[in-house]
């Protein structure tokens, strides 16, 4: 990738040197007029030739590109900055705030961009920060817009999803991995903004409403090329254009190649999950009841939205589902893929995808869980551990900066010791604290996200598929660390689609089909004399 900036940065970098020195150099009155010396073609006394007042081009050309730089890269500046505070407010608030601004966006678009900057710069008539107002105030939409987009697709990635799991503040979950996101997709459009504000400054000046006649920038050389051309001074045009032409296309392929290298790597906070309050009491015998389970769900019924289908249109995924797990104990849920296993996890954790709906209940010791309190419950007294290990690491961040981070929001011990004894735990070795998550195989991050699950002491785990990627031998070790979490007192709840797993490990069996769960038992009743066609089916297929 260096290969592919060599070239820009070298025109960048001379064209830079070239407004920098050049006037230092030279320290010459760049509106001093000779009247003996003008149009004069370029020579080795003036290189770019002479003005139609006797004006050394070479001089008077270095000064407009350093004036046009410094306007353009203050106002590049100050739209990138208005541009990613308000996409950043918009991922942030949601609901008819992010309505309301997106719509500004799009009235803002649809104004005539430089028109509106004429307006703006007409009203304060050759000042310069007027020229930088009119720039910031028709370019930070399509900033506003990228950093926006950014963060919606942040806030729904696994690794986020694992975060919020593990009971992390939403301030946490910005500042340690939405924030971060936004950094390089603002650098890029400040590269992508310089061009533009060096033409449209240029226009103005150009066009008569931007600086002074007595200043010097590239649009009022190009003013002053307009009278000179005709009369066969070709250099009045030919410098000051190319050199606004080299820029502007050694900034735009900068930025072409760091969006090509941005897109190599991926790094969303989920919407809190819309789980209806409870309404309405309940019997102290139905409390009494549900208060002997770890994890109890009454009548659980998700509803999902059906993509480019109409807003009301919905798929339902559960179907009153009645589910319990009981501390000291295992549960495997099992299924054919898409029969709703993976979901019902998410509905319990409360990591619905955003707009999903829900109906019934959801108790935690008895208690029930309302939209807040099972949102500060997870981490604390649930942790949800998701099947795609590889997605649901932070890509730029070390495997020991995850853990640490994730002990020290629990209040553990997160030195270097601790970090070894949690990686022995899932069988890794502790150098591997010091990869990234693109250095490790599929088995290493399914075990490193099993420790970061691990490091919560969570009463209840909820785990996804977290030995589908294991080899058999490191299979039984998962298996054995699970038998002993529970033998603790921890209530484990794993989703699985191998009764292999399920007859080595499970206490309790659920057989869930098309989000309906139609048998459930101790392992033994279910594996031994299955009463449902659709159990004796799994069971056939895994004979």
């Amino acid at each position: 990738m260096f290969r592919l900036r060599v070239v820009p940065l070298t025109v960048l970098a001379l064209a830079i040197t070239y407004a920098l020195l050049v006037p230092w150099a030279f320290p010459v009155d760049t509106h001093e007029v000779d009247l003996g010396a003008v149009l004069q073609a370029p020579s080795s006394v003036h290189l770019f030739g002479t003005d139609t007042l006797g004006r050394d081009i070479w001089i008077r050309a270095a000064a407009a590109l350093r004036m046009s730089l410094f306007l353009a890269l203050v106002a590049s500046l100050c739209s990138t900055f208005v541009g990613v505070g308000i996409g950043v407010l918009a991922a942030w608030r949601g609901g008819w705030f992010d309505r309301i601004t997106m719509r500004l966006v799009d009235t803002t678009n649809a104004l005539p961009h430089l028109l509106l900057a004429v307006v703006v710069v007409a009203l304060w008539r050759g000042q310069w920060w007027a020229i930088v107002l009119s720039i910031a105030l028709t370019h930070w939409t399509q900033v506003a817009r990228i950093v926006r987009a950014r963060l919606m697709t942040e806030r729904v990635s696994d690794y986020v999803a694992l975060s919020v799991a593990s009971g992390a503040a939403p301030r946490s979950i910005w500042f340690t991995h939405l924030l971060p996101a936004v950094i390089p997709q603002a650098a890029i459009a400040l590269a992508l903004q310089l061009p533009h504000a060096i033409w449209h400054e240029s226009a103005l000046s150009f066009l008569g409403v931007g600086l002074p006649p007595e200043s010097a920038s590239l649009g009022l050389l190009l003013e002053d090329a307009r009278g000179g051309i005709l009369t066969g001074a070709w250099w009045l045009l030919a410098f000051p254009a190319g050199i606004l032409v080299l820029v502007s296309w050694a900034t735009l392929s900068l930025a072409h190649t760091d969006i090509r290298h941005s897109y190599g790597f991926k790094r969303s906070l989920a919407r809190r999950p819309h789980l209806p309050a409870q309404h309405g009491t309940t019997s102290n015998t139905e409390d009494a009841s549900s208060a002997s389970y770890a994890l109890y769900t009454e009548a659980l019924s998700l509803w999902l939205p059906q993509p480019h289908a109409q807003a009301s249109a919905e798929t339902q995924i559960l179907h009153e589902v009645n589910f319990t797990a009981k501390s000291g104990e295992i549960t495997v849920i099992v299924g054919h893929s898409g029969a709703g296993k993976s979901q019902l996890l998410r509905v319990i954790a409360g990591l619905s995808p955003e707009g999903a709906r829900h109906t019934g209940s959801i108790r935690l010791s008895g208690t029930p869980m309302n939209k807040s309190q099972l949102a500060g419950a997870r981490g604390q007294k649930l942790t949800f551990i998701p099947g795609s290990a590889s997605t649901s690491l932070n890509p730029v961040r070390t495997v020991a900066a995850q853990l640490r981070q994730t002990l020290k929001l629990h209040r553990r011990p997160s030195s270097t010791e601790h970090l070894e004894a949690l990686l022995t735990r899932v069988n890794l070795e502790p150098p591997l604290m010091h990869r990234y998550p693109h250095e490790l195989s599929g088995g290493q991050a399914q075990r490193v996200v099993l420790a970061l699950g691990l490091a919560t002491e969570s009463a209840i785990l909820l785990l996804d598929e977290p030995t589908s990627a294991l080899d058999t031998q490191t299979r039984v070790v998962i298996q054995n660390l699970l038998r002993a979490e529970a033998s603790g007192g921890r209530s484990i709840v794993v989703v699985s689609h191998d009764l292999v797993v399920a007859r080595e490990i499970a206490d309790r069996l659920c057989v869930i089909e098309n989000g309906v769960i139609v048998e459930s038992g101790t392992a033994g009743e279910i594996l031994g004399n299955p009463a449902h066609p659709y159990t004796q089916e799994l069971l056939g297929n895994h004979a």
